[in-house]
């Protein structure tokens, strides 16, 4: 994940966080000749943010799965959202992100990224890694020691996949996950591990895995066949359709299945607020089924940040074609996950 570090020097000749806190000093100003914004509002205007290491990090990320195409909605959504996503727009989409205080993107391998930076881009960006079950112990898909050479600071090990935390999970492999982690560790970068199982955290944290951070997603997403059938055995005949037309089928153990179901979130909140390490909550949203209307976005958004730990930040996937989801979600996150907000909910539990 590049980050804004306060040692390391980054890409666009930025040398420290205190130097990034002065470039946005210039932007409150500017920002304070909004319509309806005066005063101390001003200061309320940036999304707060968390400590990840020594980094400092918004409590809201910009997700990727818009900007690649993967909706978790439809093939035609994919399509637009991959047509949408041009350089230009990304280049537009990075600078709108940190002028409202969203420093980091939760995927730094595009090739927009390098045009962004060498245009005096600030935005931060994160990587992610899997574990290769042919020829492990070679080469990773992404290699840590390239990525840290690259300016990255932080790798997380992916949830989805054939050969994600999930499968190893359920395969009874995470030793190879682990050891996955310590390459990441050893190439100078932070460390995480994402999982869509509360289960698979838990296992890991009981464990003291040397890692900074986890990716949890909020909803149980990829169940396998086997798990669905065992969920929806008291009546299979309400099975959801998305059980039988999953893309991603030929994953044995992963599923892949586009079925979201409103009784996941607590499970998943419950581990996140267990844990000690920083949490980075992602599909708060449902993958846009929670979108529809305005209501629906700010309750998400209040009940993650009301179930998350002060530390802890969340990935959102936006895309402003219709609306200006990043604005939209940014005010959320100041609304419900200012340092008032956080310490007032941890002092309410």
């Amino acid at each position: 994940m590049k980050l804004l570090s306060e040692s390391k020097p980054c890409p666009t000749g930025g040398s420290s966080r205190r130097e990034f806190v002065q470039e946005l000093g210039t932007l409150v100003p500017a920002m304070a000749a909004l319509p309806g914004v005066t005063g101390a509002a001003t200061e309320q205007l940036l999304v707060p943010q968390i400590r990840l290491g020594r980094h400092s990090i918004s409590r809201l990320i910009m997700g990727s799965n818009p900007v690649v195409g993967t909706s978790h909605l439809s093939n035609i959504v994919d399509t637009e959202m991959r047509q949408w996503h041009t350089t230009e727009q990304l280049g537009k989409n990075f600078n709108h992100c940190q002028d409202l205080g969203i420093n980091c993107f939760e995927n730094g391998t595009l090739p927009a990224i390098p045009l962004f930076w060498d245009q005096g881009g600030k935005m931060s960006f994160a990587a992610r890694g899997v574990v290769k079950l042919v020829d492990y112990g070679k080469r990773d898909p992404v290699d840590p020691k390239d990525l840290a050479k690259s300016g990255w600071i932080a790798i997380h090990h992916a949830g989805f996949g054939p050969n994600g935390t999930d499968s190893m999970f359920r395969t009874r492999q995470l030793a190879k996950v682990r050891e996955h982690t310590k390459r990441v560790r050893d190439a100078g970068v932070l460390v995480g591990v994402g999982s869509h199982i509360p289960e698979a955290i838990e296992e890991i944290e009981s464990q003291d895995w040397d890692v900074d951070y986890y990716m949890t997603c909020v909803y149980r997403w990829g169940r396998t066949r086997e798990e669905l059938e065992k969920l929806f055995a008291f009546n299979p005949d309400l099975m959801p359709v998305e059980a039988y037309h999953t893309k991603n089928r030929v994953w044995e153990t992963y599923g892949g299945d586009e079925i979201f179901l409103r009784g996941d979130p607590p499970r998943m909140y419950k581990t996140i607020k267990q844990v000690k390490k920083p949490c980075l909550a992602y599909k708060i949203l449902a993958a846009g089924r929670l979108c529809e209307k305005p209501e629906f976005v700010e309750a998400a958004f209040k009940e993650a940040f009301e179930n998350i730990k002060p530390t802890d930040a969340v990935v959102v996937g936006m895309w402003d074609k219709q609306k200006d989801q990043f604005a939209q979600n940014a005010e959320c996150v100041r609304r419900f996950g200012s340092n008032a907000a956080s310490k007032a909910s941890a002092s309410a539990e």
